[in-house]
C-alpha cells in the first residue's frame, strides 16, 4: 500500500455552516464500477472556484497550523453559525493525490459540531462510514452525495461524541467499504494537535459565530454508541466428580 501522509490546506471553506442549517440531501444513487483513482489534493466541492458558477474565492482571516490539523476561520465579515473549522488531509505521498479530508467546525448556538468527511468514489453507499472515537463509535452512517472529488459526509455531531474523539490516543480512523465488496479499508486521521486544534476553533467560533434563531428546525446531531468490550473468557468449570476444595479455616489457640 503507497505510503501515507498527513497534511493541512485550505479546503471546503464555509460549506459546513450551511450544514449547521439545512436538512441534509438525499443520498446519490450507487456507483455503477468499482473504486476510481483518489482525487488530486487539490480537488474542491461544487460551488468553490474553478467550477462553473462558482462564487469568488473566500478569504480566511485566520489560517493556522496546529500539529497535524489547521484552524481556520472565514473572513469576520462573513456572518456564519460555524466560522470556523479544523481540518486534515490525508494524502497518498507517493502521487500527492487526496485521500481523505476530514473537518469539524463549532455551532456554539446548538453546542454541536458540522462534519464533512470525503472518501474517494466507488465506496459502498449503503455501507455507509463509520468513525472509530476511542470508547464510543459512529457506524452506518450515511453518504450525502458523490461528486467527481469524492463522496461526501456532512452531518452535525453531538459535542460527546467529538470529546470522545479528542481523548482516543495519537491517531484513529474512518472505515468505508469498497463497492462490490465485503472488505473493510481504514483511513487514518492523526490525532497529534487535535484536542489543542479543537480548543482554538472553538474560542474563535464563539467570539464569531451568530446564533441559529430558536425557531430554525435543524437535523438532529449524530450520536456515537459505546464500543462493545470485548467478552471475557469464562473461567474453567471444576472436573467432573470433583467438589471444589473448601477453604481451610485458621487454627485456633488452645485455651
Amino acid at each position: 500500500m503507497s505510503q501515507l501522509r498527513f497534511a493541512t490546506a485550505l479546503f471546503a471553506p464555509v460549506f459546513l455552516a450551511a450544514a449547521a442549517a439545512a436538512p441534509a440531501p438525499t443520498p446519490a444513487p450507487q456507483p455503477a464500477a468499482p473504486a476510481a483513482a483518489p482525487p488530486a489534493a487539490d480537488a474542491q466541492p461544487p460551488g468553490v472556484p474553478g467550477q462553473p458558477g462558482a462564487p469568488a474565492a473566500p478569504q480566511f482571516s485566520v489560517n493556522t497550523p496546529v500539529g497535524d490539523w489547521a484552524v481556520r476561520c472565514a473572513q469576520t465579515t462573513v456572518k456564519s453559525p460555524a466560522p470556523c473549522d479544523v481540518i486534515q488531509l490525508t494524502v497518498n505521498q507517493d502521487t500527492k493525490q487526496r485521500i481523505m479530508s476530514f473537518s469539524l467546525a463549532y455551532v456554539p448556538s446548538r453546542d454541536a459540531y458540522a462534519m464533512q468527511v470525503i472518501v474517494p468514489t466507488g465506496v459502498a453507499l449503503s455501507k455507509g462510514m463509520s468513525l472509530a472515537a476511542g470508547q464510543r463509535a459512529l457506524n452506518g452512517v450515511k453518504f450525502n452525495r458523490c461528486e467527481r472529488d469524492g463522496c461526501y459526509v456532512e452531518m452535525l455531531v453531538d459535542a460527546q461524541t467529538v470529546n470522545a474523539l479528542a481523548g482516543a490516543g495519537a491517531k484513529t480512523n474512518v472505515t468505508v467499504i469498497g463497492y462490490g465488496q465485503n472488505t473493510e479499508v481504514q483511513l487514518p486521521i492523526s490525532l497529534t494537535g487535535f484536542t489543542e486544534a479543537l480548543d482554538r476553533m472553538k474560542g474563535l467560533a464563539r467570539d464569531r459565530a451568530v446564533a441559529i434563531p430558536a425557531s430554525t428546525v435543524t437535523p438532529p446531531p449524530l450520536t456515537s454508541t459505546p464500543v462493545a468490550a470485548p467478552p471475557q473468557p469464562a473461567a474453567p468449570a471444576p472436573a467432573a466428580g470433583k467438589a471444589p476444595a473448601a477453604a481451610k479455616a485458621p487454627a485456633g489457640k488452645a485455651k
